[in-house]
């Protein structure tokens, strides 16, 4: 039983470092969208890199155990919660719509 227990607390961590992978990615390819010559180019690259890099990463945690990729699903929503509520409290209420470019 602790050996499940140790491996579902790796995976959640694992699902951590994913989200943050992916939605801090997300993050920082936006805020850099306005600097680029290409920004659609640029936008679907980072996509195609994050989506690769989520996917594998679940990929070696559903190999493993169907409890362990739930907790790693936990984890990465719960990361693209997080950091929904801390970068909203650091933009001062600025959304991305409303800003003038």
């Amino acid at each position: 039983m602790s050996v499940d227990m140790t491996l579902w607390g790796l995976a959640f961590l694992w699902g951590a470092v994913l989200g943050l992978f992916y939605f801090g990615g997300l993050w920082f390819t936006l805020k850099m969208m306005h600097q680029r010559e290409r920004p659609k180019l640029w936008l679907a690259f980072s996509y195609m890199v994050r989506l690769a890099g989520a996917l594998a990463g679940f990929w070696l945690v559903v190999q493993k155990d169907v409890m362990a990729f739930i907790f790693t699903l936990v984890a990465f929503f719960a990361i693209r919660i997080i950091l929904t509520h801390t970068l909203k409290q650091k933009s001062d209420g600025k959304d991305h719509a409303t800003q003038s470019r």
